[in-house]
């Protein structure tokens, strides 16, 4: 047994799909497949099973998992603290982002962060998308990801740092502009603007108009990538827009009008791997994430 069979085995065994572990390990299915199967005879217990065309960690496999997954852990923690101790060159921590807080709230944090470690830790910033935080984190080409999360894998570590309500935004001479506070039903006059559902925050805009019962009484169109194509359009329209409250908004002379939705829109996170080899640097830079964590004031 060797340390690139228990890498295996976690990574198989936290997905229970050896396609997508084979994707995210960088190697062949078969080759991966193979050293499972020799994992499973030095042992000699069965770990995983079929079950119609997928694989199932039995329960002592979900065991040694446990173990395997903590052990991994400690090594990579140890690793990275001896090379942080002794190297002369520093971390450089990779953060996908998405745009609305890679000019806001991140890089305050990062600044204080390398302050109180110089020459220890650099950033390397990359503004993407959702989508592009998930994928850069799964195939390690980010080691910290700060985007949403409407669901959370296993593996990985979050810490929620802003969240961004549901708001309408319409132009100053909107018949609904002197409103207070809007119900989604109050929308039905008007078209819709919002989110493509090809997006994340678009699906996310969907499920909540089927909760709410008005998804077949508005005039939607969502068809937009981002916040500043909707505020685009609705600026000069009788069109309202169903956003998420970002900076983004600030740059338009529009209204913004509350929605009594009893749910943020999107919470943004900061995430990484537990197995990622700066695990203890990322950690450090959670905890300030937590001293600092505050709900984001898309005016400023």
């Amino acid at each position: 047994m060797n340390l690139n069979q228990l890498r295996y085995f976690e990574c198989v065994g936290r997905l229970e799909n050896y396609t997508r572990a084979a994707r995210e390990l960088h190697v062949s299915q078969p080759s991966l497949t193979t050293a499972i199967h020799k994992l499973e005879a030095e042992l000699k217990l069965t770990l995983f099973v079929k079950q119609g065309r997928h694989i199932v960690l039995t329960s002592t496999g979900q065991q040694l998992l446990l173990v395997v997954q903590q052990s991994l852990q400690t090594l990579d923690d140890g690793v990275a603290q001896v090379i942080a101790t002794n190297s002369q060159q520093p971390i450089k921590l990779r953060v996908g982002c998405i745009p609305t807080v890679i000019g806001t709230f991140l890089p305050q944090v990062l600044h204080e962060f390398e302050q109180a470690h110089p020459q220890q830790v650099t950033f390397e910033l990359h503004s993407v998308t959702t989508e592009q935080v998930q994928s850069g984190l799964a195939a390690k080409t980010f080691d910290l990801g700060i985007a949403a999360a409407d669901t959370r894998e296993a593996g990985m570590h979050y810490q929620p740092l802003l969240k961004q309500p549901f708001i309408v935004i319409v132009a100053p001479t909107h018949p609904l502009a002197n409103r207070r506070q809007l119900d989604l039903a109050d929308l039905t006059d008007y078209p819709v603007l919002t989110y493509s559902p090809e997006l994340l925050i678009g699906q996310k805009v969907q499920r909540t108009l089927q909760r709410q019962g008005v998804a077949s009484q508005l005039k939607l169109r969502a068809a937009y990538p981002d916040e500043l194509s909707i505020a685009g359009m609705v600026q000069s329209s009788l069109a309202v827009g169903l956003v998420a409250d970002t900076l983004y908004l600030a740059a338009f002379d529009l209204v913004k009008i509350p929605v009594t939705v009893p749910e943020d829109l999107r919470v943004i996170y900061a995430m990484y791997r537990a197995a990622n080899p700066q695990h203890a640097a990322l950690q450090q830079l959670f905890q300030l994430f937590n001293s600092r964590t505050t709900t984001e004031d898309a005016s400023n």
